[in-house]
């Protein structure tokens, strides 16, 4: 088992291996969290979101092993936000505290925006992965406040602000502390999307034959049970 998943992964960032355009430890954290969050009913699969490790440049593996243990880890750390999110949203509803700490929390001190920031690229890049879904979220007045405090860390190049507010500092402070809950909050709803696309378990597309098991479960035939009421 990987003790360190986002140590593997720093590690081979730093072989000859890895493209340079590969994402940091910081980004990809914020990558996978932003899969993970996706609030809509299908998940975003791996098939779709790998590729994107790399950036524009794909890798040059030494061999098999190599490849394992990279996207081993990298599988490890997308489960293990699952589980710390899931939990925290638990204790989130229980209790109302809000305990989850991404990568750019992982110490005591505040981040800075750059550390935010950085983290925040990975996001979008995720985001870039459901665009529709993301813009209706964005669109809509009751849940564009969700999408609120990330927005002030997107990187838009030309698009951003003529003029930057005076207290322009402190409103990153503000958002970069609500990051944490708004993670929880796109974690539910994403739950509530994907419950709500799911088929109901006992759902069948046509009628059941005389001679088919009973959909009640008892192991008899539709005929010799249900199919005689």
């Amino acid at each position: 088992m990987i003790a360190d998943p986002m140590a593997v992964w720093s590690s081979f960032l730093a072989s000859p291996e890895a493209p340079k355009t590969a994402m940091s430890p910081l980004e990809l954290d914020g990558y996978l969290t932003g899969i993970v969050v996706t609030p809509q009913a299908a998940p975003i699969l791996p098939s779709a979101w790998i590729a994107r490790l790399w950036g524009d440049d794909g890798p040059i593996f030494e061999d098999e092993a190599q490849i394992n243990t990279v996207l081993g880890a990298v599988m490890i750390h997308y489960n293990t936000l699952i589980r710390d999110i899931d939990r925290s949203l638990k204790r989130l509803e229980a209790d109302r505290i809000v305990d989850y700490r991404p990568l750019f929390l992982a110490g005591n001190q505040k981040p800075t925006h750059d550390a935010v920031r950085t983290w925040v690229r990975g996001f979008w890049k995720a985001m870039e992965l459901a665009p529709e879904t993301w813009s209706k979220l964005a669109e809509n007045e009751r849940t564009k406040i969700i999408i609120a405090p990330f927005a002030g860390f997107f990187d838009l190049g030309n698009l951003g602000p003529l003029e930057t507010p005076d207290d322009i500092d402190d409103r990153l402070d503000e958002d970069a502390t609500l990051i944490p809950r708004m993670i929880l909050v796109l974690r539910k709803l994403a739950r509530i999307r994907e419950a709500a696309g799911r088929p109901a378990p006992f759902a069948r597309s046509s009628k059941v034959g005389r001679n088919d098991p009973c959909p009640c479960g008892s192991g008899k035939k539709y005929k010799r049970c249900c199919g005689r009421i």
